[in-house]
């Protein structure tokens, strides 16, 4: 068994000494240079301004963060004694339309995310059922900022969640789509 280790591995030193002069070789005759531009490569973005999000990028951002989906378009039909009648709805195009007719869209922002946050569609815990505040919390800042909370900002949080009982998982979730820094790009 180690005699055929012994010449697998002479095997695979000559296959890739062979390999290496045949490279050599194709070296030697190709003559030709290229000049590149320096580029950067991760460059620290900490001091840059952020940008606000498009009304689009928000309302898919929201819609499939705290729905996890994309907006609708559907038929809502209403019946009544005299007939009946459909409407054609599309919920990206209706909410992006609402948000671009305002000069300052951020109050109906707001309230867009108070109401999908409520919405029955959304998965919460309750409150009751979060055995640990700080891991909740945690976690809602890696899923919708993507890092970890600040030293401050997760005292302040679990401050609040364990001072008020109406601050609940909804609470946090709706702060932090809220903020301006979910909202940037």
């Amino acid at each position: 068994m180690r005699r055929l280790d012994a010449r697998r591995r002479g095997a695979g030193r000559v296959a890739a000494t062979a390999i290496a002069v045949v490279a050599a070789l194709g070296l030697v005759g190709c003559d030709t240079t290229y000049a590149f531009d320096p580029i950067e490569v991760g460059v620290d973005q900490a001091g840059r301004a952020p940008t606000a999000a498009s009304n689009v990028q928000f309302v898919r951002a929201v819609y499939a963060d705290v729905l996890g989906r994309t907006p609708d378009v559907y038929d809502f039909e209403i019946e009544s004694e005299g007939g009946g009648y459909t409407l054609p709805l599309d919920e990206q195009r209706s909410l992006v339309g609402a948000l671009d007719s305002l000069g300052d869209p951020d109050p109906l922002r707001a309230v867009l995310v108070a109401g999908l946050v409520r919405s029955a569609e959304v998965e919460l815990p309750e409150k009751e059922q979060v055995a640990d505040p700080r891991g909740f919390i945690r976690e809602q800042f890696r899923r919708f900022l993507g890092r970890e909370p600040g030293s401050y900002e997760l005292i302040a949080f679990e401050a609040e969640w364990k001072a008020d009982p109406a601050v609940s998982p909804r609470t946090v979730v709706r702060a932090l789509i809220g903020s301006r820094e979910y909202q940037s790009r």
